[in-house]
């Protein structure tokens, strides 16, 4: 398997730690319990602990399919090829319309592919790695040719599942399950894979549990389903409710060892890519220990956490600036809520 064409389109909205401040201002004057201007101080030496500078949003006259359908035809020329050279369409985004069909008909009818094979895949941030194994076995099978996995992530349009609800606090103990969603951007990303001329791709899965309700986005009846739980819903139904700090804790040993697999192919790997989910300095402090800590290449900076589409836009981001080519070894690592942690190396 090998990527025949990527793309990556962030939205238009620059959004720096300032203008995040402002908005947290704006929903929240009205209804904190104490001194706000404390609390916001606080929210950006965090945000510039992290090193994050900026990240971008939807503007208000941005329909988030427009730069879904954008970023497939970009990722289409790139291959070579047209909608109708598409097998199968995976949509792996975090953010999505609908429950039911899958947000991947949707997509496909915007394309004008009538035909082609539709489902999306729902694993958080891990989604995309899962729906490029199941690609690979897809291959492998005979199954399909050619499959165009789409992310796109949305979570600041009104009524997404981080604003404003994200931005409406009450009291300091909100920014603990809140904070997450000040480092996150809107985007898209489509990724061609073609079944020949590649190499297989190497996955090394693993996950746990116990931090199974430490990041949610809950929907209706979500109690009947789950074990009780204080830390779900916190922002209500079908928002984003994330305890940033306690994920990075726990899966600190989790990230040690997935990147840790990698070490056979040490060597060969040029650069990894990580998860652009949070604080460079603590994915290279785990870099480190596993013996990584020079091959890391961030987005998180520039873009924030973009959810599902950081690998793809890890990738098509360095492949434009010309810093890995093709036929180069590359790795990628991911930390997903779940929670679950990949380590997986590809030939570009």
């Amino acid at each position: 398997m090998h990527i025949e064409g990527i793309s990556f389109l962030p939205a238009s909205r620059e959004m720096r730690n300032q203008d995040v401040l402002e908005e947290i201002r704006k929903h929240s004057s009205s209804r904190f319990d104490g001194n706000l201007d404390k609390a916001l101080e606080y929210i950006n030496s965090m945000m510039e602990g992290t090193k994050l500078e900026r990240r971008f949003w939807f503007a208000d006259d941005e329909r988030p399919l427009e730069l879904i359908v954008q970023a497939c035809q970009r990722a289409m020329t790139d291959a070579g090829c047209t909608a109708a050279d598409i097998d199968l369409l995976i949509y792996a985004g975090n953010c999505r319309g609908f429950i039911e069909p899958a947000d991947a008909y949707f997509v496909a009818q915007a394309l004008g592919m009538d035909s082609v094979d539709c489902f999306d895949v729902v694993d958080a941030c891990m989604a995309w790695t899962r729906s490029c194994d199941i690609a690979q076995s897809h291959f492998a099978a005979g199954r399909y040719r050619r499959v165009l996995v789409v992310n796109a992530e949305s979570y600041y349009v009104p009524g997404g599942v981080s604003y404003p609800s994200n931005f409406q606090l009450s009291s300091l103990r909100d920014i603990a399950y809140c904070f997450s969603a000040y480092c996150g951007g809107d985007c898209a990303s489509a990724t061609v894979l073609g079944a020949e001329g590649g190499e297989p791709w190497e996955f090394n899965f693993s996950s746990m549990k116990s931090g199974v309700d430490l990041c949610t986005i809950p929907l209706g009846g979500y109690e009947g389903r789950s074990q009780p739980s204080k830390r779900i819903a916190l922002n209500g139904l079908g928002t984003f409710t994330s305890f940033g700090s306690q994920v990075f804790n726990a899966a600190a040993s989790y990230m040690v060892d997935s990147l840790s697999k990698l070490q056979p192919h040490r060597d060969a790997i040029k650069v990894v890519f990580p998860h652009s989910g949070g604080s460079v300095d603590e994915y290279r402090k785990w870099a480190d220990q596993a013996g990584f800590g020079d091959a890391l290449r961030f987005i998180y900076p520039a873009y924030g956490n973009v959810g599902s589409a950081s690998i793809p836009a890890a990738i098509a981001l360095h492949a434009q600036s010309g810093e890995i080519a093709r036929g180069d070894q590359i790795g990628f690592w991911v930390g997903s809520s779940g929670m679950s942690f990949v380590s997986a190396t590809l030939r570009f």
